[in-house]
């Protein structure tokens, strides 16, 4: 066997192949004649040359297409013997060459994927979620709709309180050299809510429509912003309106604005919202408790680091997704990436071992792509868009997103057997 696989920590694999002289010369010979029977080289007919000419000549490529050729007899010898090595990674070559008495060496680094002894799904025990749905509960999502179908209404010749919405004109002034105000005008906010600064709302409080009023505020030394960190800023608040919200009674006209004729329709809907969503809560714990029972054995600091690499990877974007969303450039931010990435570690390396479980269980288990799941969840994305599922489908495919989309409803496939294996009810 032309080669030796040595396992090291984290499912590395160093992979060692030699391949004897007469092997590297029977290579060598074909390479010569190939190149030979297409050169074109002055005072000889095509494809006529002398080898030794050849040889000389295209020393180079002779040399380039050897090493390739070899390298790839080492690797069909390594996937043949090796039947069920799967590589997470491609090989990288740490040293190839050619030894004294004319054989080859390759010595290559790679990660394989692993292969967990998993305890009996049987053995598992499924956490007790009711699915009970109390009147209470209805009512809190009914308070919830109810407060989405309020209005704000101008009051006339009232002082400013808690919970009223202010339309003003802001202006900032930071104290430094070379800072420039801060100016918004229609700022809307409602008083005593979290994202106001408290000297603000406390300006605020008292005031009526057509007031000014001023706020100092400084900020702390250590704020996350940097440029105003330790910095005062005076605010002149110019107030255009007040208003107070107006809730709707929760009765059968609150209904009609949800297309239903009576409350009591209403109630029968919000109590199956809620149950559904009680329904996905214990999908969503029987399958966090199915994949402890499964991880019991697996080391989480013993992981092909790649995928973790990858998984702290996303992490960061999806952040610095958010960012942008919010308005913030993240390349101009300043933010500790490092930190975040040390920080979000932990629930990478969770997940990558969670994803490697789900798909040992795929394999073993022979599960099909779940298509009807896929064309879904196509078409539901489709109508968030605009547009038709096909159109979509197709733009999935041509943007490589297509096949994320069936792995991760294989994945939920596999969840879904799980759960029906350990004994538990599946939807």
């Amino acid at each position: 066997m032309p080669y030796k696989l040595t396992e090291h920590t984290n499912h590395r694999v160093e992979i060692t192949g030699n391949l004897a002289a007469d092997v590297v010369d029977r290579e060598r010979s074909g390479i010569v004649r190939s190149i030979r029977s297409r050169a074109d080289l002055p005072g000889f007919r095509h494809g006529k040359a002398p080898e030794t000419m050849i040889r000389a000549r295209f020393a180079d490529d002779i040399a380039e297409e050897l090493n390739e050729h070899l390298s790839q007899l080492v690797w069909h010898e390594v996937m043949a013997g090796e039947a069920g090595l799967e590589l997470l990674t491609q090989p990288t070559v740490r040293d190839l060459g050619f030894d004294d008495d004319g054989s080859f060496r390759l010595v290559a680094d790679l990660e394989v994927r692993p292969d967990y002894e998993l305890p009996d799904l049987t053995e598992a025990e499924l956490p007790a979620v009711s699915l009970e749905v109390s009147d209470s509960e209805v009512d809190a999502e009914l308070a919830h709709l109810q407060e989405q179908q309020a209005v704000w209404e101008p009051v006339e010749d009232e002082a400013a309180t808690d919970g009223m919405l202010v339309e003003a004109d802001l202006h900032g002034d930071i104290e430094g050299a070379g800072q420039d105000p801060y100016d918004e005008t229609d700022a809307r906010f409602v008083i005593g809510s979290d994202g106001v600064p408290i000297e603000v709302n406390e300006a605020l409080l008292g005031a009526r429509a057509g007031d000014q009023r001023s706020a100092v505020r400084t900020f702390p030394a250590d704020d996350e912003n940097a440029d105003r960190a330790g910095k005062t800023v005076r605010y002149t608040i110019d107030v255009k309106t007040l208003k107070r919200k107006a809730l709707p009674e929760i009765d059968d006209d609150l209904a009609k604005g949800f297309g239903l004729s009576t409350l009591e329709e209403l109630r029968d809907r919000v109590r199956g919202a809620v149950e559904r969503a009680k329904r996905n809560e214990r999908r969503e714990t029987w399958r966090r408790a199915l994949l402890d029972h499964l991880s019991a054995n697996v080391d989480l600091n013993e992981l092909p680091p790649s995928l973790v690499h990858n998984a702290v990877n996303e992490s960061l974007n999806r952040l610095a997704y958010q960012m942008v969303l919010q308005g913030t450039n993240p390349e101009n931010a300043k933010v500790d990436w490092q930190e975040l990435a040390a920080k979000a570690e932990p629930s990478a390396r969770r997940k990558v071992a969670d994803t490697l479980i789900l798909e040992q269980l795929a394999s073993r288990w022979e599960l099909p792509v779940p298509e009807r799941d896929v064309d879904s969840f196509i078409a539901a994305e489709a109508a968030q868009l605009g547009v038709p599922p096909a159109e979509h489908k197709a733009t999935l495919a041509a943007e490589s997103k297509l096949e994320q989309i069936r792995h991760a409803a294989l994945l939920t496939a596999v969840v879904d057997e799980m759960i029906h294996r350990a004994g538990g009810e599946v939807e």
